[in-house]
């Protein structure tokens, strides 16, 4: 009876004690690394420490073109076209007239008041000679009647009052012939030329010609590793079946600026030291950049080794058959392999990942 008495308190008190770890707040669990793993009974993939040569390498692609093209457009709108006087392939100086617009009475407009100012310009010429003659008479005469020198010199600046008007009458025309034209602003070879519709109104975003100076065509590349390929270095730029000798030129060399766009690629410039070019505009090739190498070293598959944190580990059976992790430290990685610098030996095995 005593011993049923004692175990009903001794129930209540163990039950107060499991209530109160409930109440309890749990601790947090923190990751730990697997460094043990109970073997399943599978068989491990692994793959042995050997040496061998570490070659990284960055591919770059590049382009073929012009590093000077001018792109012909009319500012004018809504303007029958007239003529454009080249055609693809044809080697054009800066200053020749590439295209015009339809412009027939603007030229007769101009050629009537180039007449006129020649006309004026003459019977200005005649009223000078006149008014001379007239004050050398008044002169001569020692007389104190100037009528004849002051109709000869109101006849002179009403010629050069419309003159002045007439003259300014051409610039406006000239002005207005040259909105209507187009010019070469560069040197070098008709690449584009827009094919003409009857009865095809102006437009601003219509593309005329297109003028490519060819003897400044380079291969282009936009690149992180610009620095290295400092100015001067010589690299074979690989299109198709073709390599080109190339050497890195400055931006300043082509008359052009530095250009980095907002990833920190910076565009690089290469120009053929070869006798041979590639035969069209936006010729596509590779250059294959040697950034770093290492010879006679221990290499591992890159996918044996895995990180926690800046650690490197790699995973290996103990003679207890226990999947185990090992620190190890690491060097260059270059394609499908890693250098191993330190924690394993040439032989060694580990388990791939």
């Amino acid at each position: 009876m005593l011993r049923k008495w004692l175990t009903i308190p001794l129930a209540m008190l163990c039950l107060l004690g499991l209530s109160g770890c409930f109440l309890l707040p749990a601790e947090p669990e923190v990751p730990e690394l697997p460094l043990v793993t109970p073997y399943s009974g599978a068989e491990y993939v692994t793959a042995q420490v050997t040496r061998g040569d570490l070659t990284l390498v960055q591919t770059i692609n590049c382009t073929f073109s012009a590093t000077r093209k001018q792109d012909l457009k009319f500012t004018v709108a809504d303007r029958p076209y007239g003529e454009i006087l080249v055609v693809v392939g044809q080697e054009v100086k800066a200053g020749d007239l590439i295209a015009e617009l339809e412009s027939a009475e603007v030229k007769n407009r101009l050629k009537q008041v180039a007449d006129e100012v020649t006309r004026l310009e003459l019977q200005q010429a005649c009223a000078e000679k006149e008014l001379a003659l007239a004050l050398e008479q008044e002169k001569l005469r020692k007389s104190d009647n100037t009528a004849a020198s002051d109709a000869r010199a109101a006849d002179l600046e009403y010629y050069q009052a419309s003159l002045e008007i007439k003259r300014k009458k051409l610039d406006e025309l000239a002005s207005e012939l040259e909105s209507l034209r187009l010019y070469a602003g560069i040197d070098g070879t008709v690449t584009y030329v827009k094919n003409l519709k009857d009865g095809e109104m102006s437009s601003r975003a219509d593309l005329i010609a297109t003028i490519t100076d060819t003897s400044s065509s380079v291969f282009t590349a936009s690149t992180d590793a610009y620095e290295w390929l400092p100015v001067g270095t010589e690299v074979s730029v690989k299109s198709g079946d073709t390599e080109y000798p190339c050497r890195v030129v400055s931006a300043a060399s082509r008359g052009l600026e530095d250009k980095v766009d907002n990833r920190g690629n910076r565009t690089i410039y290469l120009e053929i030291i070869g006798p041979e070019t590639p035969t069209g505009d936006s010729t596509k090739g590779t250059v294959e950049l040697l950034l770093d190498s290492r010879e006679d070293v221990l290499i591992l598959p890159k996918r044996a080794v895995f990180t926690v944190g800046d650690q490197y580990y790699v995973y290996y059976e103990d003679e207890n058959g226990l999947k185990t992790a090992k620190g190890v430290s690491c060097g260059l990685e270059a394609g499908w392999y890693i250098e191993v610098t330190g924690g394993l030996s040439e032989g060694d095995t580990v388990i791939l990942s």
